[in-house]
């Protein structure tokens, strides 16, 4: 004869309401609607997301040109909201400091700079953990802008000028201007005459990199006596006269 035992109301009730509980519980569990995200949905930060991308593109294209720009580094850290960046695009500046960017490029806080205050607090920046992902040295460029066969087109900084003057000639702007490369205490320098005849313009004398050494004016001394420009042994590299 086969024995059957029937359970208890209280048991069965009780069943219920434990599996009940346990679908609330799982369904809490997958909902991750309230979770910070972990990534910026992006394979690679400094080429998918495209405000990181014009700030690194802009400020190496600045940095070619000019033949220098300064020490910056850009971090990846975790914060309240999920993932952000912290861009320092003047380490060694006293009066920079750093700011603070969610993964869509807008600017939640800043600190440091001649104030020295810091409104990130707030956010709770994971800086113990932040991982460097872009940086620039000053030295990347001047150390390896010299290195030309043609400076007029090897240089970019100085292509970039004569690039810009021969395209106000096109403009129909009256242009005379000439370049001269020339040797000075460190070197390899250009003297740039961009309004040869001007009585208040003088010339323009930059280091192989791009960097301003000093300027004379025609009305004015001579603030590059003290670099030993050899101007009897300058050499004209390139001359517009329209």
């Amino acid at each position: 004869m086969e024995i059957i035992l029937k359970k208890p109301l209280w048991f069965t009730v009780l069943t219920i309401l434990c599996l009940i509980v346990v679908t609330l519980f799982a369904a809490v569990g997958c909902d991750k609607s309230e979770t910070p995200p972990k990534t910026c949905n992006v394979e690679n930060s400094l080429t998918d997301l495209s405000w990181l991308k014009e700030v690194v593109d802009g400020f190496e294209s600045d940095a070619v040109a000019l033949g220098y720009n300064p020490h910056a580094r850009i971090y990846q850290c975790s914060y309240k909201d999920g993932i952000g960046f912290l861009l320092e695009m003047c380490v060694d500046c006293p009066d920079a400091g750093y700011s603070f960017r969610s993964c869509e490029g807008v600017v939640l806080c800043g600190g440091g700079g001649h104030s020295g205050e810091d409104n990130c607090s707030g956010f709770n920046i994971d800086l113990e953990n932040k991982k460097l992902i872009w940086e620039f040295l000053k030295n990347d460029i001047m150390n390896n802008s010299c290195e030309f066969e043609n400076p007029l087109t090897d240089l970019p900084w100085l292509k970039e000028i004569i690039d810009g003057i021969e395209k106000d000639a096109e403009a129909g702007h009256k242009q005379h201007a000439k370049i001269y490369q020339c040797t000075y205490t460190d070197g390899i320098g250009f003297l740039l005459e961009l309004c040869v005849g001007c009585p208040d313009f003088g010339y323009w004398l930059r280091s192989c990199e791009g960097e301003s050494l000093c300027t004379i004016y025609g009305h004015a001394g001579d603030p590059c006596q003290e670099l030993n420009v050899d101007f009897e042994n300058k050499k004209l590299i390139w001359e517009i006269n329209n």
